[in-house]
């Protein structure tokens, strides 16, 4: 993993097979001191992609463990909450299928380009259902 921060904009450069949540987990140690760092674009690719579907009581999970491209990342990373992201995927599979979900865990495959905004909203997170809901404080 590679990364540039010019004060607003952190631009980050994943590499092939890296774990991508052990990776904002690092980057949440890294930018402990921001409050909010949104998703403003992610492509590249991945794989063995675990994606989740919530019911009402708990996740459904889907995997997806061929290269995928990614078509789309929307979500937040809050450094200072746990769990410390939250991102919905949404892939493309090589036959031309798409996919989406609530994403688990995945691999990066070749690449993946994301780039973050700097957001200074203090947040928390409470259970509320079986879900850890973000708050504003």
């Amino acid at each position: 993993m590679e990364f540039k921060d010019d004060g607003k904009i952190i631009v980050i450069i994943f590499e092939d097979g890296e774990d991508l949540i052990q990776k904002v987990n690092e980057l949440s140690q890294i930018f402990k001191s921001e409050n909010v760092l949104t998703v403003i674009s992610a492509l590249g690719m991945m794989k063995e992609i675990k994606m989740g579907f919530w019911n009402g009581i708990e996740y459904e999970i889907h995997n997806e463990n061929e290269p995928s491209e990614v078509l789309g990342i929307s979500g937040i990373i809050t450094p200072n909450t746990s769990p410390n992201f939250h991102f919905h995927v949404t892939i493309g599979k090589r036959n031309g299928e798409v996919k989406g979900g609530h994403l688990i865990s995945a691999k990066i495959s070749n690449t993946l380009e994301m780039f973050l905004i700097k957001g200074n909203i203090a947040v928390e997170r409470r259970e509320e259902k079986g879900l850890k809901k973000l708050k504003i404080i």
